[in-house]
């Protein structure tokens, strides 16, 4: 009994960290359209995601003027700075806004520093009048999707 018992834990633990590995992604291209209306269509996008690993990311979303430039952070469900139990959508007695994310306007020197664990980070930022240029650093997955959302946005926009 005691050598099945003994067993089946390590197989467990062994078993326990597979396809916990989130690898990281880093992305960098040039778009038409502006900072601010690609980043509103990219959150705007995810938040319409079927799928629920993508529907729980909660953003903050940061605008510098003073670089025409617009980043998004997004967080897994809880991790956003700022969520405490009365404000956290795990909570069932919280007080949730579903509202959009409004962007907080900073320059860009004074930016707080990104709170950790985040999925992904993307950079919009002005390079003339009709394009962009994007980064995003974060996980694959879910980076691999804002990734493409921002590549439909950018698409949507040229038609």
């Amino acid at each position: 009994m005691n050598r099945i018992f003994v067993i089946s834990a390590l197989l467990l633990s062994a078993c326990a960290g597979v396809g916990l590995d989130d690898q990281t992604r880093t992305y960098g291209a040039k778009f038409t359209g502006n900072h601010a209306a690609l980043a509103r269509c990219v959150v705007n996008s995810m938040q319409s995601d079927s799928r629920w690993i993508i529907t729980e990311l909660q953003y903050d979303i940061r605008r510098y003027p003073d670089i025409e430039a617009t980043e998004i952070y997004a967080y897994p469900l809880g991790l956003l700075p700022g969520t405490y139990a009365r404000n956290s959508p795990a909570n069932p007695d919280a007080v949730v806004s579903y509202a959009p994310p409004v962007p907080k306007v900073y320059a860009y020197k004074q930016s707080p520093e990104a709170g950790p664990g985040y999925s992904f980070v993307l950079m919009i930022k002005r390079t003339d009048d009709a394009t962009v240029v994007a980064t995003l650093n974060g996980s694959k997955y879910r980076g691999d999707i804002a990734w493409e959302k921002l590549k439909a946005c950018s698409a949507a926009n040229d038609s």
